[in-house]
């Protein structure tokens, strides 16, 4: 017999469509010959199919098996040049012992191909027979979209829900039938498969070809990649900081990928549209989100695929084990209550923004990072981080991260009573992992443990920005004694400030009892007006580099409570933004319950003077704004500035205690340089010796210098530079001489900016009283 072209050949666009026709009609003449040569050894299958009767008899069942099928060609009509359906082969197709007639009545699908001038051609299948109808439906029905519901069934071209459950429909094919109509059913199956395997469409031909050996070999390629994530499929990938994470497959976005043209194939990639398991601030449930497979050639492992089934993955009872640990931290970790979300963290972190969603401020800069729009950064983070997923989707972005991809509640799933009912397709889309607490009674499965992402969302307090933050990278907050924090803040008198700190402390923890508390132990007294008054508002003013700062985040650690600091960039300058803008920030420091610190917030206490020579109304109108909210803040506020000549009348009564640093004096001198150079010399950079001869020499000379404590730590840190960077040195370390070096160049600088200072203030007074 002579070889007939495949239908492959019929991608060649320059044969005339009478060729292609021709060509169509062999093959499906070919094809028809096959099913001719499918014998059936029917007195096995009586034997085989019997029924128990009343009497416990056993009745053979005479089986008249017809396997129906009939195939037709769509195109255009030469004569009407209209589209129709033109058969190909006989509408019958002989079967096993009865050579009956399928008629339009009784075939059990019909293939239509669709020819076309300058396309490849495709085809659809119309499922017309009751009984295998009823059998795909039966075996089918975890598939999605509902195709097998109505009596008219019509699946177009790649056939997808056929094609990945081919292994399960060729099982079931192969099976006996309990039943006459059962038995018609495989039958008719075996001959759907058969039909869609050997004369489709020209892609699908091409697949079936080298099938076999893609299942043997474990490799894939990129056009057949669709084949291989079914709905409900659990699948690995690494998307944040190439951690390990699992997804469910819901769908992808299409099967075959145009990739015809060569010169953009380095741009094409396949989607794959999937769910992940994220908490959003009051449950767990699945978000969707949609990966991407980069174009390739040949065959690829798969396993070596950014996104790969779970089943291919190295070593998966390891990843398992992992997986299950990590997922117990982050369930931990989202529902921990509000007052407890502060964590140390260790390790690298994706920054996503600054500032905060809906707070708005009139420079540019500010109204950029207001909208959101700073790139994401991939950054090393070591301090506290707040971790708290409903704060970040209300003040940081709008929508949840990991890493570049947006995740959304918004997935195609279909929410019908058809599909909500269908207790198969709901469990392998995973709904009932929807709408978990986190509750320690909730009883959780191990899969849904291994869902939860690598990530969480919060805030990193001393970059200021949102984040998206590794599960493994935060740590449990070790709070010290809290006299060992009020030790180390140094301040100016004799005593080294210890009657002020005493009374901070005081303060702080009275506060502290409060907002815990009913109230009835607390110290607050109930104004006019409910609600207000309730705060703490300290004042820290006096010149730079003294300790305000200091004190700041001594209070913050002794207290128990994130240091969340602010300055005027964040709040802006324009009275009609700013109210807006605090009531957001307030609201954000009293969900943490944090010590809210605003640095240098001159702006915003300065005199509300009349006249020409005042302020203008706009600054009138922002100092009134900021009084006016402080009066209803509930937490911890501290504001520092630099001076205090010029603040407004009634920023007195809104403060609860002023404290006023002076510049360094010799004991605070000692003590700052020394913590300084001790922590040098823990890391072996200073030896004993060197050690004393230093602080000998800072009593005696450069305690006179009146140095601030910044620049301290500027001297001390310049000079362990020197100091490292001269590599001829017969013992490494900070000596006097790289002190004395740098001090020589910063007391030079001090000197003229003083001097400048002096005569910039002079003018200023000429200038007042002339």
């Amino acid at each position: 017999m002579t070889a007939v072209p495949g239908i492959s050949m019929l991608r060649n666009t320059k044969l005339p469509l009478e060729e292609k026709i021709k060509l169509l009609e062999e093959r499906l003449a070919t094809l028809e010959s096959k099913y001719g040569e499918v014998q059936v050894d029917k007195s096995t299958q009586s034997e085989s199919l019997q029924t128990n009767g009343q009497d416990g008899n056993k009745e053979a069942i005479d089986v008249d098996i017809i396997s129906r099928a009939r195939v037709v060609i769509n195109r255009r009509d030469e004569t009407t040049g209209e589209r129709k359906d033109f058969d190909v082969t006989d509408p019958a197709v002989s079967a096993p012992g009865k050579n009956k007639v399928a008629t339009e009545q009784n075939y059990a699908f019909l293939l239509r191909k669709f020819i076309f001038y300058t396309d490849d051609p495709t085809s659809e299948l119309e499922i017309t027979g009751i009984e295998l109808r009823s059998l795909l439906k039966q075996l089918l029905q975890h598939y999605p979209y509902h195709i097998f519901l109505g009596d008219a069934v019509s699946i177009s071209s790649p056939f997808e829900c056929l094609v990945l459950n081919w292994d399960l429909l060729e099982s079931e094919a192969q099976k006996l039938g309990s039943t006459l109509d059962d038995q018609v059913a495989r039958d008719d199956l075996k001959l759907l498969l058969a039909t869609i395997k050997e004369s489709s469409d020209p892609k699908l031909e091409d697949y079936f070809r080298i099938r076999d050996h893609l299942k043997a070999s474990s490799s894939i390629t990129f056009d057949t990649l669709w084949t291989i994530f079914p709905p409900g499929t659990l699948v690995h990938s690494a998307p944040f900081l190439r951690l390990d994470q699992l997804f469910v497959v819901q769908d992808y976005q299409t099967a075959w990928p145009n990739n015809d043209n060569a010169r953009s194939k380095r741009l094409l990639y396949w989607n794959l549209d999937c769910w992940t398991y994220d908490w959003n601030g009051q449950y767990f449930q699945r978000y969707g989100i949609t990966l991407s497979i980069d174009y390739f050639e040949g065959f690829k492992p798969i396993s070596s695929l950014p996104v790969r089934p779970f089943d291919v993955v190295e070593n998966p009872s390891k990843l398992k084990d992992k997986l299950l640990r990590r997922g117990k931290l982050f369930r931990e970790y989202c529902s921990i209550p509000k007052d407890c979300r502060m964590f140390q963290y260790s390790g690298k972190a994706i920054l996503d923004k600054s500032g905060f969603r809906g707070v708005s401020s009139s420079s540019d800069d500010d109204s950029q990072n207001a909208t959101g729009s700073d790139r994401q950064k991939q950054s090393n983070v070591i301090g506290d981080v707040m971790v708290d997923f409903e704060s970040y989707y209300k003040h940081g972005l709008a929508t949840a991260q990991i890493a570049d991809f947006n995740i959304s509640e918004e997935t195609t799933e279909c929410k019908c009573p058809n599909c909500t009912s269908n207790t198969t397709l709901q469990n392998i889309f995973r709904v009932r992992y929807d709408g978990a607490t986190g509750d320690q009674s909730e009883e959780w499965e191990e899969e849904q443990i291994m869902l939860c992402p690598p990530r969480l969302l919060g805030y990193v307090l001393r970059e200021k920005k949102w984040a998206q933050l590794d599960v493994n990278s935060v740590l449990v907050s070790k709070h010290g004694e809290v006299n060992a924090f009020w030790d180390k803040l140094i301040l100016a008198g004799e005593d080294g400030g210890k009657e002020t700190k005493a009374m901070l402390h005081g303060l702080i923890k009275n506060h502290g009892n409060s907002e815990s508390g009913d109230g009835k132990t607390g110290y607050h007294l109930n104004d006019i007006v409910a609600e207000k008054g309730k705060g703490l508002v300290i004042l820290l003013y006096g010149p730079p580099g003294v300790g305000k700062t200091s004190t700041a985040q001594t209070i913050a650690s002794a207290a128990r409570k994130p240091l969340f600091s602010i300055g005027v960039a964040d709040v802006g300058t324009s009275a009609g933004l700013v109210e807006s803008n605090l009531e957001t920030i307030f609201d954000l420091a009293t969900t943490w319950k944090a010590v809210l610190l605003i640095d240098e917030a001159d702006v915003f206490l300065q005199s509300r003077a009349r006249g020409q020579a005042g302020p203008t109304t706009e600054r009138n109108a922002l100092v009134s704004v900021f009084l006016r909210v402080l009066e209803y803040y509930q937490g911890i506020l501290i504001l520092t500035t630099n001076q205090i000549s010029q603040f407004d009348v009634a920023v007195q009564s809104r403060i609860h205690i002023a404290i006023r640093y002076e510049g360094l004096d010799k004991k605070q001198t000692v003590s700052i340089f020394k913590g300084f150079l001790e922590q040098y010399k823990a890391r072996g950079l200073v030896q004993q010796n060197i050690f004393k001869k230093i602080m000998d020499w800072v009593e005696r000379d450069l305690s006179k210098r009146k140095f601030d404590g910044r620049q301290i730590r500027n001297i001390v840190t310049s000079a362990m530079g020197i100091a490292l960077a001269d590599e001829e040195r017969d013992t490494p370390g900070l000596t006097i001489e790289d002190l004395q070096s740098v001090v020589a160049y910063m007391g030079n600088f001090k000197g003229d900016l003083e001097y400048q200072m002096r005569a910039y203030e002079d003018a200023q007074n000429g200038a007042r009283y002339s």
